[in-house]
């Protein structure tokens, strides 16, 4: 998927609320605040966005997207699906410990608003998953992976490791060893799915 390139305002609002989401939660923040970390005027936001809720959506929509647009380019240029899926959950963690606030913003703030399963921005979560499908796939046709293997379902399953890396991340305060954790699960899934 292509994405437009979004004007500069639109993108500082997103990163102020990035910012203002995590240090205040979703609920307490407020636009002006937002506006303020920005460095706009409030009702400047409002050109943009039609509302907080619509903000935070388009938090999560924006942010996933340059994820999977930055992994989709790392990935490409390695050959082996099995190092394609190393390299998938290293990325994950390496953006995980450079952006904390949008970490914890994504697993904690969003999922609580009650619209994360009801809007667009699930469409990234697909995308994502539908990005580990396709290395999955490419280690079946070329006999690494088993053949047996539900490659949707367990692309579904890796996602849901990578979040729950972040979660425990976030919930030990930050100071699980990077390192041990990627190859810890790497070592999990691909272990159990090699031919």
């Amino acid at each position: 998927m292509v994405r437009k390139k979004k004007p500069e305002k639109y993108k500082s609002i997103i990163d102020a609320a990035v910012k203002v989401f995590a240090r205040e939660g979703f609920h307490n923040a407020k636009i002006q605040d937002i506006a303020k970390e920005a460095g706009i005027a409030h009702g400047t936001v409002y050109i943009y966005f039609d509302s907080k809720d619509a903000l935070l959506i388009s938090v999560f929509e924006e942010k996933l997207g340059e994820l999977i647009d930055y992994v989709k380019s790392e990935i490409e240029k390695i050959e082996s699906p099995e190092e394609k899926i190393r390299r998938l959950i290293s990325l994950q963690v390496e953006i995980m410990k450079e952006n904390p606030n949008l970490t914890e913003l994504m697993l904690v703030e969003f999922p609580q608003t009650g619209r994360f399963l009801d809007c667009s921005a699930m469409d990234r979560v697909g995308e994502y998953i539908e990005l580990i499908t396709d290395i999955l796939k490419q280690g079946v046709s070329k006999g690494i992976f088993d053949s047996d293997i539900d490659s949707d379902m367990l692309a579904t399953i890796i996602y849901a490791g990578i979040y729950g890396l972040a979660t425990r991340w976030i919930l030990e305060k930050r100071d699980s060893p990077a390192k041990e954790m990627v190859d810890g699960i790497a070592n999990m899934f691909l272990n159990g799915i090699k031919s």
